[in-house]
């Protein structure tokens, strides 16, 4: 029911932010539905990082391999801002011709370009945000990523409103409004993922990591030891 409920926010969002935007006028909304387009399209392609995390976390964490699927989740946020910055970059600057090829133009291909070029920006922390949500449903944490997405829609269509109506920004509002609030889904995902670290094993510290490794390579049992006498231990192999 939880993720049942994660990925029916998002459309609902939407809803709401196309009827605020359709009581601007039709040009406005007709760019809303070119750029839209073109931002859902890419991040739908990605939802590997998602899918992809889970499962391999999942099979990690059913081992009780806690330290890989720390790891694991680590390679997928870095993949994720990688991709998120690429995208950007390709967006804002190819805007132009995407609108184009959607059919975008004059007054509505010009309000397309700008709604394009502003929403972009939000797509880094959006990508880390798919790979968070991944690790968290991985190691059976549902609830985590449903409370993220519903808070950060809510926080939108306040922001929607607030931009839109009351700043009077017409569409720019409209995109502005997901662009501010993505740099703070995608460090709450990471949050999560990090408070939970201490409850599966993972280390806190590169000194705690360092011991771990040390532990794995020997052939004591860790827990058996102690590392600030590493060198004199004497270690029970019970």
């Amino acid at each position: 029911m939880p993720a049942l409920g994660a990925l029916a926010a998002e459309p609902l969002y939407l809803l709401a932010d196309t009827a605020m935007v359709g009581h601007l006028g039709t040009d406005e909304l007709a760019a809303l539905a070119i750029a839209a387009t073109l931002l859902a399209g890419t991040f739908t392609l990605f939802n590997f990082l998602t899918y992809g995390t889970t499962a391999q976390v999942a099979r990690y964490h059913g081992a009780g391999e806690e330290l890989a699927a720390g790891r694991l989740a680590a390679q997928a946020l870095w993949l994720s801002a990688g991709i998120g910055v690429v995208l950007t970059t390709l967006l804002a600057g190819l805007a132009d011709p995407l609108v184009e090829v959607m059919g975008g133009e004059g007054h509505v291909g010009d309000l397309a370009v700008l709604y394009l070029r502003i929403g972009s920006l939000g797509l880094p922390s959006a990508l880390i945000a798919l790979a968070g949500q991944g690790y968290l449903r991985g190691v059976s944490d549902l609830r985590s990523p449903l409370v993220i997405v519903v808070v950060a829609n809510a926080v939108n269509v306040v922001l929607n409103v607030v931009f839109i109506y009351g700043f009077d920004w017409g569409l720019a509002g409209s995109a502005w409004a997901p662009s501010s609030r993505r740099p703070a889904w995608g460090p709450r995902s990471c949050g999560r993922c990090w408070r939970l670290r201490p409850t599966l094993g993972a280390p806190r510290s590169p000194a705690r990591a360092r011991w771990h490794a040390s532990a794995a390579r020997s052939s004591c049992a860790p827990r058996r030891c102690t590392p600030p006498s590493w060198s004199r231990a004497r270690c029970s192999r019970g």
